[in-house]
């Protein structure tokens, strides 16, 4: 199942909503998996079990929240108690173009990001701040009013950077979210290019400089080369494929730019130790 973001659901367009979980019966909470295309934090206050984006399992409970980037596949599993909490989504256009800065959102850490979790727990009494947040942007929402974008805006800029904190503090991650711009670029190209372009030179060639200074910027902040991020960004793209579709190995591999099958089986089996085969057969939907 794939969900578009509704922008006319209230009396004006509007890229950003704020959902009560226990209020939006409509909301998938079981087990069937479902594919996003805008941007969720998703903020347990009831409940625990795990969560899935894409490959990656993540548990939950009270205090946890949820950093689910778009263009990805969810689901909820062995959820133990009733799930409650609020979903804060919205797309990407909303906050980036206020900015003019369509790297905006690659300048936290918790978004695109594959070398961390994507969730964080706050402490309660924290939690409880953010969730007198959500309900002002809630209550906000319901009664829109000329400036109200600006209001949403500054809500949704103000938790961004309270979990920028959190997840940085956390994960024991150096610098602010204003990082190199380079860096930016390439994460953001990565994203939207790595179903076709998984050579250094392209990316070099996107972001016009050399091969060598691409790599040494990737590995100061990320202490590895552009081909090893490539590769891994592939890797999970790969996995993507063969746990939610039902594709076969040859059309992955053709839909993925592999020359021919054997290439594609190579390169995974080389990365996971494991056939596609045998990985689908372990991680079936």
């Amino acid at each position: 199942m794939k969900i578009n973001f509704h922008k006319n659901k209230y009396d004006k367009e509007l890229s950003i909503d704020c959902l009560k979980i226990a209020k939006n019966p409509k909301l998938i909470l079981d087990n069937r998996p479902f594919y996003v295309t805008f941007y969720e934090i998703v903020f347990i206050t009831k409940g625990s079990g795990t969560f899935k984006l894409d490959n990656e399992i993540m548990p939950f409970e009270p205090g946890t929240v949820l950093l689910l980037p778009p263009n990805g596949w969810r689901q909820w599993q062995d959820c133990k108690t009733k799930v409650d909490g609020y979903f804060l989504v919205f797309e990407e256009e909303f906050i980036a173009q206020f900015f003019n800065d369509a790297l905006y959102l690659y300048r936290f850490h918790f978004f695109n990001n594959t070398h961390t979790p994507s969730f964080v727990q706050f402490d309660l009494p924290t939690f409880q701040q953010i969730i007198i947040k959500l309900e002002e942007i809630q209550q906000e929402i319901n009664s829109l009013k000329s400036d109200s974008e600006h209001l949403l805006r500054s809500l949704l800029y103000y938790l961004l950077i309270l979990i920028n904190r959190k997840y940085e503090a956390t994960f024991a991650l150096k610098g602010s979210y204003f990082q190199d711009a380079l860096t930016l670029r390439f994460r953001k190209l990565l994203e939207t290019h790595i179903r076709t372009h998984h050579q250094v030179n392209d990316y070099a060639q996107m972001l016009q400089v050399s091969r060598s200074h691409l790599n040494k910027v990737l590995k100061s902040h990320f202490g590895k080369n552009c081909s090893v991020l490539i590769k891994e960004r592939l890797l999970i793209e790969i996995k993507k494929e063969l746990s939610f579709s039902t594709k076969t190995i040859a059309e992955i591999s053709f839909e993925l730019h592999f020359s021919e099958p054997a290439n594609f089986i190579r390169f995974f089996q080389t990365a996971t130790g494991l056939s596609p085969k045998a990985f689908r057969q372990q991680n079936t939907k």
